[in-house]
């Protein structure tokens, strides 16, 4: 009989070691059930973070294609060419750029200096921006450069954890407007030149007209010819009066056998300039009155006591020099 017990002893061990793996068994399988539960969900988030990733990416992808400015990035230390958009591959027709560095694709901007400006923003991560750089672009058909101008910027682009891992052009072309501009500025200075050219042939013009020339130490005189209105007539005051204080002149000859018309405003005029001469301690002489002015004169009732009046330019230079 003690055979026997101690058999069903065994039996009943083993029975209760087999619930107890059976029991570790279910807790590990749960585990394991939670945990692939856990692992389904964050691949779950993992795939609509990577969704929202690849939506983000395509509306960015489709925005900077169809941008009009134009927009091309690089990848690496040597500027490989992962994207362009058509306003890029118009700025610079006939070249292949995917896959390619830059210095292949646009040797030129080696040439400039542009290539040291995105090596500076790759090492730095500063962005360069320009308005207005001038960049000179080359035709791969003729092989020559044509100048033009754009507003610019060079970003660097960043992977996921914030390395630098390549930089990125965004620019417009200004060309159009900076040739309008500088022609316009051409055209402002042209017409500045023009103004000053004018304005100096209106004082020789000036100065011809109302020209005052020394005849003896002391003696001047003033040959008028043509109209005189009262702009003109003003211009006669101001040349009589700077000519007799610059020279200190005793006596002024006024000559206006060449005038045969002027009006009553102008023929005041003149006569305020003879006197405001008188003023300065000269004397003034009229010679070559025409009928026309005399009878101005006389209808104005000016009064020419102290002015000498002569028929001739002749005898007014007689009578001039005989009183020195």
């Amino acid at each position: 009989m003690n055979g026997e017990v101690v058999h069903g002893d065994a039996s009943t061990s083993d029975l209760a070691a087999a619930r107890q793996q059976i029991g570790a068994l279910e807790s590990a399988l749960a585990d394991a059930q939670a945990a692939l539960a856990e692992a389904r969900a964050a691949l779950d988030e993992t795939r609509a973070a990577l969704e929202e990733a690849r939506a983000g990416y395509q509306g960015l992808y489709e925005v900077l294609s169809q941008s009009p400015a134009s927009t091309a990035m690089w990848q690496g230390d040597d500027f490989t060419y992962t994207f362009v958009n058509p306003a890029y591959r118009a700025a610079l027709p006939g070249r292949e750029f995917l896959g390619r560095p830059l210095v292949e694709v646009a040797p030129e901007a080696k040439e400039q200096g542009l290539l040291d400006l995105f090596n500076h923003v790759y090492r730095t991560g500063n962005p360069f921006i320009a308005s207005e750089l001038p960049v000179a672009v080359r035709d791969p058909a003729t092989g020559r450069d044509e100048q033009r101008w754009f507003n610019v910027v060079y970003a660097p682009v960043r992977n996921g954890a914030g390395a630098i891992v390549g930089v990125c052009h965004f620019s417009v072309e200004l060309t159009e407007q900076v040739r309008a501009r500088q022609a316009a500025e051409v055209r402002a200075a042209e017409l500045r030149r023009s103004a000053e050219l004018i304005a100096a042939q209106q004082e020789t013009i000036r100065a011809l007209g109302t020209p005052l020339l020394p005849l003896a130490p002391g003696v001047l005189a003033m040959p008028l010819v043509g109209p005189i209105d009262t702009r003109r007539s003003e211009q006669i005051m101001e040349g009589l009066l700077h000519g007799v204080a610059k020279v200190g002149a005793s006596t002024v000859i006024l000559d206006v056998t060449g005038v045969e018309t002027i009006d009553t405003q102008a023929a005041n005029a003149m006569i305020r300039a003879a006197q405001s001469v008188r003023l300065l301690g000269a004397r003034v002489l009229i010679t070559g009155i025409q009928p026309a002015m005399a009878q101005v004169l006389v209808q104005l009732g000016i009064d020419l006591r102290g002015i000498a009046t002569f028929s001739t330019l002749r005898s007014g230079i007689a009578a001039a020099l005989g009183a020195r």
